[in-house]
């Protein structure tokens, strides 16, 4: 066999000391000696070439020439890389232009001559030349191989395709047709091409086939790194499906296996996970990256055994060095510690030295490791992490524990810092990528995405870089897509709206873009027109054009109902074994209210065109809240404080008080009604704020009896003995009678008193204002939801909601005072004046536990135990102005402004365990359910505050939300 059909033949491809070896004969010239840059540079490119990294040899030969263009070895190492590849028209370009400079090589133009008459390769035998279809192909595929070195590559392929037609056992002129294609980045097309060709018969299916995978590797990666995008962007689902795409396309690139896995994990789909990596394992078995995802998949799973199988076979792994073996060892303590197997975990670590720090951490980890009580979460048990770099044989990827700081690849080690959060790492490791390697497009994009979540400038950067890459490729629908995202974060929706419009108009934006296009038109407040493009991306996932899982068709759907809601209605009933306590009249014993259940039904109206978007909530709502039922309040026999203590000489300082019972009002009397608004500026912000009017519709709402503050006042009130002992003392110090009185003085103060109605019996004063009147509150409240809604795809989940509320309430009113005297049924005295009222509250609550669902009953129940904090502050100022009084009576009471009872501040502190049922119905094809049935019940524990009855017993209520 010659030299030339050695160096020529692809199945029986050459060494490069082959192809630069001097023919016989020749006197080859000397070359010149490489050094520096060059010679390094010259020297990888040899050793990817003999690795069969054909690619990679290539461009070293290429940066080599760049040093060098003197050098005629690496234009043959350039060209043979080429040849290597298949990519004949290149590799001739490459010999015609070295040729043309002055490179005589004899080498070099022996490649010439055999690369213009490359016969078909692959193990198969040349194609004949001397057919009528090879004579009439023949002039076409000579004017394209001329149109290519001319760099008329559309033309070039325009007649490849037709010589290769016309012969299509010229495997040659097929690899002309792919190379001209590939030129324009056509590389659909190519990959197109490649199957044609193979189907009309090509002879060189070794190298059709070997240029096909070379397409698919490239292909590859766009869906990659649209993927990685969407984990970027928060959004694993989406990111499943392009995943799925690159490994197809790119079975052999382990980094696009991990990326499946990784989106299955996160959108928690944990089994599919599991056999991504089983697939990722038959596909390259010496894998340790699969293998430790794998068993951590499958600890987080419960499959413990398993689990602990393969992180044995990877440490059995003999080609591992120390930090690799330490590494893996970590991580298998940590899942022997997620999963309570202290003893596991201890031995695993018994091999690490004493000084090391993470497995010391570890070693007293394991000593409290306690089976866990419920599925292991990412949060509880995260994932190892990725540290991929590049390597001669292609990039690979080395696991890491959870904790450790990613070394390596600065982009790998960009996304676990946004993965984590710490943007501004982030940024930085996103430029040091870009100076490594400035052409990667993934690597800018992102730099782009680190610098949108960042600070105002950083953001304005991002938005800068976009419209310079847009300038350069206005249809890019992964450039629109990532500047419609970003501009959702600067609060523009209707320019994120206009651009996923664009990118859905390219064609090549993922289907999910429906959503972001909806979601979008609703944060521009055209919630209507969204939950239309919600419905057509229903339509599109029942037409098998749009992939949802469950949980994202559900999202849309909940989307639906929550963007559709223009009105709705609340119900609710709560009972409380305790309530704050009251004061009552004339000084009486502190009463403790019964068991009463209180009502509230509210109707509220969301204008579509004002203010609503999809992040941003104005209400206006009646309400209406009475009590249902009151057992009454009860007063217990008891000593208290005398009023009259110190303001009359003889009064004792304490009086006994008989227990009684009242009966508790219930019904109309006690109806409140109230009108208002409120406005949530942004749902992800969580706060509320509202004013509302109250009227005060029942009878016992606007009358009722004052307790005054003044002890004056109650001792006066309280007994007719004491009130004349206070009369006479009165006058004694005004010196209108002496000391001590007279029998006659003192029958003169008596007969006053009875002419009054004074003279016997206990007192009461009363107050009406007018029926509809009312005072206002203005609140804000601050809530916080995780897992509170219903979920389709897991069976139990983590469920924390809290609330926090603070306001105000204020009323000033005409009213009119009444003082009688209770035993007797005389009204004593009638006045006039106004009943201010003052009361600021704050108050928070959280519940924390884990919500499951009773799919044994109905997958539409859910049953939520919890632990429950509750703490609440009361300040109040109530106040009296009284004018009209006779004199007389003035002057034994007091008139103008008088405190009442009870003001000042108090607080109390609870804490209990707690149940909620809530039952989700009324739903359809397009909404998910929009009502609930709600029933809580909890039982509190005082554990500070002043208010202990306000803070313990048992605590109910029954919501239905329409």
């Amino acid at each position: 066999m010659t030299l030339r059909k050695t160096c020529l033949h692809a199945a029986v491809l050459i060494a490069l000391s082959c192809a630069i070896t001097p023919l016989a004969g020749h006197a080859a010239p000397a070359p010149a000696p490489l050094t520096g840059d060059a010679w390094r540079l010259a020297d990888e490119g040899y050793r990817a070439y003999n690795r069969g990294l054909y690619a990679q040899a290539q461009a070293k030969a290429e940066a080599a020439l760049k040093l060098r263009p003197d050098t005629d070895r690496l234009y043959l190492l350039l060209v043979y890389s080429l040849q290597k590849q298949g990519k004949i028209a290149q590799a001739l370009q490459v010999a015609d232009r070295a040729i043309r400079e002055g490179h005589g090589n004899p080498a070099l133009r022996e490649a010439r001559t055999n690369l213009a008459a490359a016969p078909a390769t692959g193990g198969s035998a040349a194609a004949p030349t001397d057919t009528p279809a090879y004579r009439k192909g023949f002039p076409i595929a000579t004017r394209a191989y001329d149109e290519f070195n001319a760099g008329n590559h559309a033309a070039a392929a325009r007649d490849a395709e037709q010589a290769f037609r016309t012969d299509p056992s010229q495997g040659a002129w097929a690899l002309l047709w792919l190379d001209a294609l590939e030129a324009q980045g056509q590389y659909d097309a190519a990959d197109r091409a490649v199957t044609t060709s193979l189907a009309l018969g090509a002879r060189n299916k070794t190298d059709l086939v070997a240029r096909q995978q070379t397409l698919h590797r490239r292909l590859a990666i766009r869906p990659a790194e649209a993927g990685y995008q969407a984990l970027i962007n928060d959004r694993p689902g989406d990111a499943v499906p392009l995943a799925r795409e690159a490994v197809s396309l790119a079975p052999d690139i382990t980094s696009h296996r991990l990326l499946l896995m990784t989106a299955l994990m996160l959108d928690n789909h944990l089994p599919e996970a599991e056999a991504a990596a089983s697939d990722a394992l038959v596909a390259d078995d010496e894998s340790t990256m699969s293998l430790v995802m794998r068993a951590y998949l499958r600890q987080r799973q419960g499959k413990t055994g398993d689990a602990n199988a393969d992180f044995d076979a990877a440490l059995k792994q003999d080609w591992l060095d120390n930090d690799q073996r330490r590494n893996v060892q970590l991580i298998a303590a940590d899942a022997a510690i997620a999963s309570g197997d202290g003893a596991r975990a201890t031995s695993l670590l018994s091999s690490l030295p004493g000084n090391d720090v993470d497995a010391g951490k570890r070693r007293k980890q394991a000593g409290s490791a306690r089976a866990p009580a419920r599925p292991l979460t990412l949060s509880a048990y995260p994932p190892p992490l990725q540290d991929c770099h590049d390597t001669p044989y292609g990039t690979s990827c080395d696991p890491l524990p959870s904790d450790a700081s990613v070394s390596g690849d600065p982009a790998m080690r960009a996304y676990a810092a946004y993965g984590q959060q710490d943007y501004q790492t982030a940024i930085t490791l996103a430029r040091q990528a870009i100076e490594l390697n400035p052409e990667r497009e993934v690597n800018q994009r992102l730099l782009t995405t680190a610098l949108a979540a960042g600070n105002r400038a950083q953001q304005a950067e991002a938005a800068a870089r976009i419209e310079a890459a847009l300038a350069k490729k206005p249809d890019d629908s992964a450039l629109l897509m990532q500047r419609g995202y970003l501009r959702q974060r600067l609060g523009q929706p209707a320019l994120a709206l206009e651009d996923f419009r664009a990118a859905r108009a390219t064609g090549k934006a993922p289907p999910t873009a429906i959503l972001d296009e909806a979601f979008a038109m609703s944060g521009t407040g055209d919630k209507r027109g969204a939950v239309g493009i919600l419905k057509q991306a229903i339509d599109e996932a029942d037409a098998g054009r749009l992939e949802l899982d469950p949980q994202q068709r559900y999202n849309t759907r909940a989307g639906i109902a929550g963007l559709s809601r223009e009105w709705g209605a609340t119900v609710s009933a709560g009972f409380r074994g305790s309530r704050p306590a009251a004061s009552g009249a004339a000084g009486a014993a502190v009463t403790v209210p019964g068991d009463a259940v209180f009502s509230t039904a509210e109707v509220y109206w969301r204008p579509s065109d004002f203010l609503n978007t999809s992040t941003r909530v104005f209400e206006v709502y009646g309400r209406v809240s009475n009590t249902l039922y009151d057992s009454g309040s009860k007063t217990n026999s008891q000593t208290v404080d005398n009023p009259c203590a110190g303001l009359v000489s003889d009064a004792s300082s304490t009086i006994d008080v008989t227990g009684t019972r009242n009966n508790g009002i219930t019904g109309f009397p006690t109806t409140v009604g109230a009108a208002g608004f409120r406005f949530t500026p942004s749902t992800e912000t969580g706060f509320t704020f509202g004013l509302e009017r109250r009227f005060n519709l029942g009878s016992a709402t606007y009358q009722g009896t004052l307790a005054p503050d003044s002890k004056k006042y109650q001792c006066a009130l309280v007994n007719s003995t004491y009130r004349l002992r206070l009369a006479e003392e009165i006058l004694q110090q005004q010196g209108l009678i002496s000391t001590p009185p007279t029998n006659q003085q003192t029958q003169a103060v008596q007969d006053t008193l009875n002419r009054l109605g004074l003279g016997a019996g206990q007192l009461v004063a009363n107050y009406k204002t007018h029926q509809g009147d009312g005072g206002w509150l203005a609140y804000m409240t601050y809530g916080f939801y995780e897992g509170t809604g219903l979920r389709v795809d897991l069976p139990s989940w983590l469920t924390i909601e809290g609330y926090a509320q603070a306001g105000y309430t204020w009323q000033d009113l005409p009213a009119s005072f009444q003082l009688r005297n209770v035993t007797t049924g005389q009204e004593v005295a009638t006045g006039s004046g106004r009943l201010r009222q003052d009361q600021g509250f704050a108050a928070a609550e959280l519940r924390f536990g884990r919500s499951i669902r009773l799919d044994a009953i109905s997958d539409r129940l859910i049953v939520f135990p919890y632990v429950v904090v509750g703490a609440d502050w009361l300040w109040q100022k109530n106040k009296v102005n009284i004018s009209g009084i006779p004199s007389e009576i003035t002057a034994l009471l007091g008139s103008g402004s008088l405190d009442l009872q009870n003001n000042g501040s108090t607080w109390s502190l609870g804490a209990g365990p707690g149940v909620n049922f809530r039952y989700w119905f009324r739903e359809d094809h397009y909404n998910a359910p929009r009502s609930y049935l709600d029933w809580t019940t909890q039982y509190r524990f005082n554990i500070g505050g002043g208010e202990a009855d306000r803070a313990k017993g048992l605590f109910m209520n029954m919501t239905l939300s329409y």
